[in-house]
């Protein structure tokens, strides 16, 4: 009697833990941070520009340049309505969020001072 309650003591000290999925396979985001024609602009076309373009961009914000991406991003208004939550009336895009990696992707390239090379 007194093994099996020793080896199933063991068992359950030794046999259980809780893993992180991040942790065992990584979240999945780059590791590098990226620059924005490496990877901001990529984004920005795929989920922005559509609405965020030419002379009639809407409030005025054109994504369809660095210099536009880059303005938003530093004076904070980007990465603000990309964290919204999708049941806000300001959260971008429209459409559905950003994947997480994305938005991180940003962040860490906003961090950098938003480098375009």
């Amino acid at each position: 009697m007194k093994l099996i309650v020793i080896t199933f003591s063991c068992f359950m000290l030794f046999g259980c833990y809780y893993d992180v999925e991040e942790t065992l396979y990584g979240s999945g985001c780059p590791d590098a941070i990226e620059t924005y024609d490496a990877s901001i602009e990529g984004i920005m076309t795929n989920h922005c520009t559509v609405c965020h373009s030419g002379p009639n961009a809407q409030n005025g914000k054109d994504f369809s340049t660095y210099e536009g991406v880059s303005q938003a991003a530093l004076e904070g208004s980007l990465l603000e309505v990309l964290k919204l939550p999708q049941s806000n009336a300001r959260a971008m895009p429209p459409n559905g969020s950003l994947d997480s990696c994305a938005i991180l992707l940003i962040e860490n390239w906003i961090n950098l001072g938003a480098p375009e090379f």
